[in-house]
């Protein structure tokens, strides 16, 4: 049974995000509280504060707190022992530098692949050298020249790990012919790390499955219940859960996506996430559609550019 309880109060929630921009934890310019409230029937706003309340927005300088921290955890990934701290001091200098920093890129290649943000940002927030960082087909050739050191992986953000997997198995041109990380990985004795500002527990496991022998370091891990259109999710209250995300699914189909695959058409987003979360630089396709997209005059909560 419903309750007025299991809802928040509006002028709380408005005051809360106002707040936010205040304290420079949201971008105003990026996001859209009272337009995209402004969607929703009278009998719908209620469901539509807690998805509001539920959201996450991350601004720019969190996001560099997190890569920041999820690379620096890499060091944890190289100590089998205890070692004496000058020891693991020299094995940490050492890795950082000699490893090969790359991206991971989307199914077309292009300038725009935020992954080249994050392998700028391992030069300016990390202190790597500009000469390790390396487009994917570069160090394709390095393995395949013999280089057996760390080849680190950057990005802001794991999702399904299709990105990933896709960057893994695809072939590229090599003075001998073609290759993948894949097919070198079987013979290189090179390690392999993949270093994100956050990922959810389901890209992980998924990438794990295929490549088991890629490391990954995330600033944070999104368990599998902080789905918004999960029915044991742990974002709603038990009392509305249900109601809530049927009225997810309602807004989401009449907005055309329709779909029931885990495809770009699918109103739980991609590989039905249905996640609530944005960066100041990108909004995830693992989105509920329904917080970024503007087909027929809705107003998104946040816009993708």
């Amino acid at each position: 049974m419903m309750t007025s309880e299991a809802f928040p109060d509006e002028s709380n929630v408005l005051e809360a995000c106002g707040r936010l921009v205040d304290f420079g934890a949201w971008d105003q310019t990026k996001i859209d509280p009272e337009g995209w409230l402004g969607n929703f029937s009278a009998a719908e706003r209620p469901f539509a504060l807690v998805l509001l309340s539920r959201f996450t927005f991350l601004a720019d300088h969190l996001v560099d707190q997190l890569f920041r921290s999820a690379f620096q955890n890499l060091s944890t990934m190289l100590l089998e022992d205890w070692p004496p701290l000058s020891d693991a001091y020299d094995r940490w200098r050492s890795f950082c530098d000699e490893a090969l920093i790359t991206i991971v890129q989307g199914e077309d290649p292009n300038p725009s692949d935020s992954g080249w943000l994050f392998a700028r940002k391992a030069r300016q927030a990390i202190g790597i050298d500009q000469k390790q960082l390396f487009e994917p087909r570069d160090v394709i050739v390095k393995l395949a020249d013999g280089f057996s050191g760390p080849v680190v992986f950057v990005d802001d953000f794991v999702g399904s790990g299709e990105q990933f997997l896709a960057t893994w198995d695809r072939l590229y041109e090599h003075g001998s012919g073609k290759a993948s990380f894949k097919t070198l990985a079987d013979s290189s004795s090179a390690s392999f790390f993949y270093c994100n500002a956050m990922t959810t527990e389901y890209g992980r496991k998924r990438i794990h499955r295929h490549v088991p022998g890629v490391q990954i370091s995330a600033g944070n891990v999104i368990p599998e219940r902080y789905s918004l259109a999960d029915p044991a999710s742990l974002l709603w209250p038990k009392t509305i859960r249900n109601e809530g995300i049927a009225l997810v699914e309602a807004a989401g189909r009449r907005l055309g996506y329709d779909a029931d695959d885990g495809g770009e058409d699918d109103w739980r987003g991609f590989h039905k996430l249905g996640l609530g979360l944005a960066f100041q630089h990108s909004v995830p396709d693992a989105n509920l559609p329904i917080f970024f997209t503007d087909k027929n005059g809705w107003k998104p909560l946040v816009r993708r550019l």
